[in-house]
């Protein structure tokens, strides 16, 4: 599209003459990112103040004009490519660290500050960000939060989905929302990360630090196998191990590293693992041991521990030099991103290599082994068209592979353009749909990175779930029935906190099944009716905890309501009716999930205005974990966004309304 000279004008007034620019070699530079996917953009707007993002969205939403948000562009997805022309906004200028608070655990940084350089700030003060992706020498902390990019840490710290406090955050029509975990309703926050630049602008994050452990100590184990290493992964969590990392390599990666990085990994194994443990040296001691057994069970060959700090940032450096060390092999590096249960692992890792055996294709695998999450990097030169489409193909059936295998096509990169077709083998039409109304909320006329994450013309194409049981189908055929009347609905729990009289109650109480207590993943998965302290009798008998609270009400009270936000990390996996009686699924038993938005974080603290929570997925552990603390219930109150959504899934307000509705 042809940006009008007048409009060119506005935006030069707002950013500075120097900052808009439509030469040919300002948009060449800005018509690609880590991805195949090559499209000019028709202007490049370089952002220096965060206060200008706003009045540039109004202009670009007045004149209709397409948008894409961008920094360092590491993310491997097509997430920055300009499909649809229009601005590339390159936030990069807004770069700098604001504050750090150690008394109180938080740091203030602007949007693409990064992420490598807050650790470098915090490392002198005793202090870390939890969140440790790859790419962190370049990578932006706003970034990692739209693609929820996290890491080897997650394992045992969470992603950075959990890490961010407060978000400074420009819908695209220019309206400005400040989200905070304090403010009660859902985790505006949480559905932000791995939205991809879809619903809008990051322009501040305020996230937490942490007190840098005291004691850490690192292991390079070395097997025989693949297999053998991945397969020590699934006993290590079936074990309720949870180190601070594990990461796996495949002996083309080691190779690939020793050439490129020194690391000092051997050259002889055909696989090995990066363990880490923190904690008092009597823990890692007892750790140590246990891991030490499990390792040799599986028949690793060497077990060493780094004997120095400086042995110990080398086996690191190796690993985060292995997507330039395999980059050094061929043109171009294509780089998976599957997640499945880590129960998973052994059963998925076959269907990969089969794959890419069938495909002919060479590929690197290595993994954030304790998520579940891998990423095989293949090496090609896309200048051979033949070549690239069978690596494309072979790509897809990995992804295709590991949905199979109960997992997502994302786990931390993102889907972007290049794994947007491939959402649909994942989810069914009714998900896809609710994604669409997401969109469709945030940002009416598709301008903010359009044509990203959402596949196209799904309706056909989308995956066929089973059916939800016959007490869930009876649920949606009362709500559906309710809707085709006119009829408002209440939703309801025990009635414990809401403590209503309304006669339109519609409730979750009779959903009172827990479905399974998997001690394999250390996932548990229960029906939302279930009482909370039958729920905690069932995981005790089990000698497995969680971190509900004791409580007189239900499991998706307890989610919903506001009450329980410290619960809202530990849930996996979300079942829910929509008020027009439609059934959504999403996650499961997966320690990751970067494809589509977070319904999780939707619905936690939705206060049964979105829909009625019907099942949960959520983590379960080996030792006592600390109970999340318990709030005082109160209704929370509206924003623009919220308004916006309820008026795409709920137009005649029959559903429980937000704070300060009526029904009639």
């Amino acid at each position: 599209m042809k940006i009008p000279a007048s409009v060119l004008t506005q935006l030069k007034k707002i950013a500075g003459e120097d900052r808009v620019l439509t030469d040919d070699v300002s948009l060449s530079l800005y018509a690609y990112d880590c991805s195949l996917s090559r499209t000019r953009p028709d202007a490049l707007i370089n952002v220096a103040r965060a206060q200008d993002v706003a009045p540039i969205l109004r202009v670009l939403y007045q004149h209709h004009i397409p948008f894409v948000p961008r920094a360092s562009a590491t993310n491997h997805a097509g997430s920055c490519a300009a499909l649809n022309g229009g601005v590339i906004l390159n936030l990069a200028g807004l770069n700098r660290i604001l504050q750090i608070n150690t008394q109180e655990g938080y740091a203030v940084a602007e949007a693409c500050a990064i992420t490598g350089d807050l650790q470098d700030r915090l490392a002198p003060l005793g202090f870390f960000y939890a969140p440790d992706p790859a790419s962190e020498r370049v990578s932006t902390l706003g970034g990692n939060l739209a693609q929820n990019a996290s890491g080897a840490r997650c394992m045992k710290y969470g992603g950075t989905i959990d890490h961010v406090l407060e978000a400074d955050f420009v819908l695209p029509d220019g309206k400005e929302i400040h989200f905070s975990r304090e403010q009660l309703g859902p985790d505006w926050i949480g559905l932000l990360a791995g939205s991809e630049g879809t619903l809008g602008v990051i322009t501040r994050v305020k996230v937490r630090i942490l007190p840098a452990a005291k004691h850490i100590k690192t292991f390079l184990v070395t097997f025989p196998s693949l297999a053998a290493s991945v397969q020590t992964v699934s006993d290590l969590a079936a074990q309720g191990i949870i180190p601070r990392c594990v990461e796996a390599m495949d002996c083309v990666t080691t190779r690939a590293v020793e050439e490129f990085a020194h690391a000092g990994y051997p050259l002889d194994a055909q696989a090995l693992l990066i363990l880490e443990l923190d904690g008092s040296p009597s823990q890692i001691a007892e750790q140590e041991k246990r891991l030490e057994e499990i390792c040799l069970a599986n028949g690793a060959q060497k077990f060493i521990p780094a004997k120095t700090e400086a042995e110990r940032q080398k086996l690191w450096f190796g690993r985060r030099a292995a997507y330039a060390a395999m980059a050094r092999l061929a043109p171009n590096v294509m780089v998976g991103d599957g997640t499945v249960p880590r129960s998973e692992l052994p059963r998925a890792l076959g269907k990969v290599r089969r794959i890419l055996d069938e495909n002919h294709i060479f590929a690197s695998l290595l993994f954030h082994a304790g998520d579940g999450n891998f990423h095989p990097q293949i090496v090609f030169d896309e200048r051979n068209k033949l070549e690239t489409v069978r690596v494309t193909r072979a790509l897809k059936e990995i992804l295709q592979a590991c949905v199979d295998c109960g997992g997502t096509v994302s786990g931390e990169h993102g889907v972007g353009v290049e794994k947007r077709a491939v959402m649909a083998y994942q989810y069914d039409k009714q998900t896809l749909d609710l994604f669409s109304a997401i969109k469709r909320a945030a940002d009416p006329q598709n301008l903010a990175n359009p044509l990203k994450l959402l596949p196209i013309d799904y309706a056909e194409k989308a995956r066929v779930l089973p059916a939800p049981s016959e007490k869930v189908q009876r649920l949606a055929k009362e709500i559906s029935s309710r809707r085709a009347s006119h009829l408002p609905c209440t939703v309801l729990g025990l009635n414990t906190r809401l403590k209503t009289h309304a006669k339109q109650g519609i409730s979750s109480k009779d959903l009172r099944q827990i479905v399974e207590i998997d001690k394999t993943n250390y996932t548990a998965t229960a029906e939302a009716g279930v009482r909370v302290k039958d729920l905690l009798a069932a995981l005790k008998k089990e000698n497995v905890f969680c971190a509900l609270p004791s409580d007189a009400g239900t499991l998706g009270g307890a989610f919903c309501s506001g009450c329980v936000p410290g619960f809202y990390p530990h849930v996996l996996g979300v079942e829910a009716l929509l008020p027009d009686g439609s059934f959504v699924r999403y996650g499961g038993k997966l320690m990751k999930n970067a494809a589509g938005y977070h319904l999780t974080r939707l619905f936690a603290g939705s206060q049964g205005t979105l829909g009625l929570v019907t099942q949960l997925t959520f983590k379960i552990f080996a030792t006592p974990v600390p109970a999340a603390r318990k709030e005082a219930f109160a209704l929370a109150q509206e924003n623009a966004w919220w308004r916006a959504l309820k008026e795409q899934l709920d137009p005649e307000r029959l559903f429980a309304p937000l704070a300060g509705e009526n029904h009639d």
